[in-house]
């Protein structure tokens, strides 16, 4: 059980979020210690705010493999640190889509938190700010945001691929893996997010 608490966070000292996603699509490819996260966040600049602010989104733990902007790698653009990542030069246009490649080891991850291994099965906790251990993203309750979802595993190991919403597609891949995919209609904050993969039964 869980007995240490996070940093007050008082009304008083809220500020609303300078970037809003609006949508956004997810893409694991399961593996026990080396899962490969793909995240395309279609993303909004909050009205009033200034063109050249910052964009910085939470992360912990995370490998960064890649990230591009309009499909434009730019990696070299971020400044990462224990937090997360900062974006300092993002495009004047209100909305841009952001494309992030990140690997984490869910076997390897004892915090619980964000999507790790137990038994067998891939679980997440994402509540309250156990996301940003999944990939790079505004972690925060009033971010709201449409989930679309692949899932890849290997079949014998994960037989069931589950995540929030409706599943939209499924089918084999090289007879060893398959995937599914869930599209959830109604926009949420990141700690809503599930993911189940493996092998359930009753008893």
């Amino acid at each position: 059980m869980r007995t240490q608490s996070g940093p007050a966070i008082r009304l008083e000292d809220y500020k609303p979020s300078d970037y809003l996603i609006d949508q956004v699509e997810l893409d694991f490819k399961l593996e026990p210690e080396e899962t490969i996260v793909t995240s395309t966040l279609l993303i909004r600049r909050r009205d009033g705010v200034p063109a050249n602010a910052p964009l910085r989104l939470h992360g912990d733990e995370l490998e960064l493999i890649s990230l591009s902007i309009d499909g434009t790698n730019s990696t070299n653009l971020c400044k990462l640190d224990n937090e997360g990542l900062e974006i300092a030069a993002v495009p004047s246009s209100s909305t841009f889509a952001l494309n992030i490649v990140t690997r984490i080891n869910p076997t390897g991850n004892k915090k619980l938190m964000g999507l790790y291994r137990t038994s067998g099965n891939f679980c997440t906790q994402c509540e309250a700010e156990g996301f940003r251990r999944i990939t790079y993203y505004l972690d925060r309750p009033d971010v709201l945001s449409v989930f679309t979802v692949r899932i890849e595993g290997d079949k014998k190991d994960v037989p069931l691929l589950l995540s929030n919403g409706n599943c939209i597609n499924s089918g084999d891949l090289d007879g060893k893996r398959h995937f599914a995919e869930w599209h959830d209609p109604h926009p949420k904050p990141a700690y809503l997010f599930a993911l189940f993969a493996g092998y359930l039964c009753v008893i």
